[in-house]
C-alpha cells in the first residue's frame, strides 16, 4: 500500500459504530454496548500496554513471582508480537484450547520474572 498512512487517536462517539465492524470481523468474541462505553470515557488507545505493564510492576513489587504465563490462540499473531515486545516467549502449543472459535489450538507464552542464578544483568563496558 504505496502512500498509506495509519494514524491513532482517541476514540470519539462517531467512530463507535465503525469500531464495532472492526471488532466483530477482528475479534472471536463479541463485546457489550458497555466495552464501547468504557472506550469512550477511557479515551486510550494503549490500554493493553498499559494493562500488562501494570500487571508486570506488581509482580516485580511482590517479587515472589518467577513467571507469568497466558494463552494465544495461535492465529493472532499481532497478540504474539505484542507478548513478545514485552520479553514472552512460545513455550508451548495446547491442541483443543478455545472450545468455540477457529483455530482451536493456542500457544502458551511465558515471561521469566527471575534471573537464573549465575547470570549477571549488569551491563559491561568494554573499551576499545
Amino acid at each position: 500500500m504505496k502512500g498509506s498512512r495509519i494514524e491513532l487517536r482517541d476514540v470519539t462517539p462517531h467512530d463507535i459504530k465503525q469500531l464495532k465492524r472492526l471488532n466483530k470481523v477482528i475479534f472471536p468474541v463479541s463485546s457489550n454496548d458497555k466495552f464501547y462505553k468504557n472506550a469512550l470515557e477511557v479515551g486510550e488507545l494503549r490500554i493493553g500496554t498499559k494493562m500488562l505493564n501494570h500487571v508486570l510492576n506488581i509482580c516485580e513489587k511482590d517479587g515472589t513471582f518467577d513467571n507469568i504465563y497466558l494463552h494465544v490462540q495461535i492465529s493472532n499473531e499481532s497478540a504474539i508480537d505484542f507478548y513478545r515486545k514485552f520479553g514472552f516467549e512460545i513455550i508451548e502449543t495446547k491442541k483443543n484450547y478455545c472450545k468455540r472459535i477457529e483455530p482451536a489450538d493456542a500457544h502458551m507464552l511465558q515471561k521469566n520474572l527471575k534471573v537464573p542464578s549465575g547470570q549477571n544483568t549488569d551491563v559491561q563496558k568494554t573499551d576499545n
